[in-house]
């Protein structure tokens, strides 16, 4: 009988540890299921415009940074002219081909003949949006590309790659007139970015109410100052503030994300930790007031109350008075 039920316990325990890995091996393949198409969505590049005229510029855009607290898209851009508008033994411009964008400063791009076109840099307004709203703020912008050569309008085509890892960037709203691009893309958080802010606040959440619990405890007990408790509460005070700061994104003070979670957090751990200082002192004060008590020495036994002494009886003898023999009152003797 013993050995039966050493059996099953024993293949009761290797069941558990198969589902325990079961259910380890599954999460783990979700998460990198998450990341394997994160990673397609970031790095996949959308090609936008007339990629059928020969005489053609095309356009490579990269965002490099979405910056929501300035409100602007950091990209870059590379024009290669196609067909007769490149010279195919160099590689440089045949002519003069001007690039007109919507940068926030206006920015014109050059091709000068004879010489290989590099990379710029151009700031692209965002809108719609309020950085505020972290984790979940989303934004607008709109990108426009024109080129021309000689007073002639030049076809466009566009290759928008995403190179910020913190934003999913989604062109849509594609429009062409006489060769002019535009298009308007959505930006917003990316899955990781949302998932690690999300488990923060959660997090943040799980260590006020632990602090909750241990005040509770320490104070709801009376078990006067619990040094541990004290200092656990403590030190979870001042740690929520670097990891509030280690937010990806660097949000702002006031955002979603402080009122959700950090501010109720630090509020209910600093209620705690003073609740547990409070009761904890009166609990203490009270313990010294009765230890002090019990080592007070105890006053002598008091014997039985003294004698009270009385005024002493008259002697009880043979009246005399005048007149008359000595003898007992009312007795008469013979003359």
């Amino acid at each position: 009988m013993n050995s039966k039920g050493t059996a099953q316990r024993g293949l009761a325990g290797w069941i558990r540890a198969v589902i325990v890995a079961a259910v380890v091996a599954l999460l783990t393949g979700v998460s990198l299921w998450v990341y394997a198409v994160e990673r397609g969505n970031g790095q996949s590049q959308i090609v936008m415009g007339d990629t059928n005229a020969a005489d053609r510029v095309d356009v490579a855009v990269f965002a490099q940074k979405v910056d929501a607290a300035a409100q602007e898209l950091s990209v870059q851009v590379e024009l290669h002219p196609q067909g007769q508008l490149l010279d195919g033994e160099t590689g440089a411009p045949r002519r003069e081909i001007t690039v007109y964008t919507n940068g926030l400063k206006g920015e014109t791009l050059s091709l000068k003949p004879g010489k290989n076109p590099g990379v710029s840099d151009l700031k692209i307004a965002l809108h719609d949006g309020v950085v505020t709203d972290y984790p979940f703020d989303r934004y607008k912008f709109d990108v426009l590309f024109a080129a021309e050569t000689g007073n002639h309008a030049v076809p466009v085509s566009v290759t928008f790659t995403n190179a910020d890892s913190f934003f999913k960037i989604k062109p849509a709203d594609l429009k062409t007139d006489g060769g002019a691009l535009a298009f308007t893309a959505q930006a917003g958080r990316s899955t990781g970015t949302m998932a690690f802010a999300v488990f923060i606040m959660a997090f943040m959440w799980g260590l006020s109410l632990a602090a909750v619990i241990a005040a509770w405890f320490a104070a709801g007990g009376r078990r006067g100052l619990l040094w541990p408790s004290l200092s656990f509460m403590g030190a979870l005070l001042f740690a929520l503030v670097p990891l509030r700061n280690a937010l990806p994104g660097s949000p702002p003070i006031g955002a979603i994300a402080d009122f959700g979670a950090f501010f109720m957090a630090e509020a209910l751990i600093s209620i705690s930790l003073i609740t547990t200082v409070v009761f904890g002192y009166i609990v203490e004060r009270a313990n010294a007031k009765k230890e002090a008590a019990e080592k007070q020495p105890e006053p002598p036994a008091q014997g039985p109350p003294p004698m009270v002494m009385t005024a002493p009886l008259a002697p009880v003898g043979p009246v005399v008075q005048q007149g008359h023999q000595p003898g007992w009152p009312g007795q008469h003797f013979p003359r």
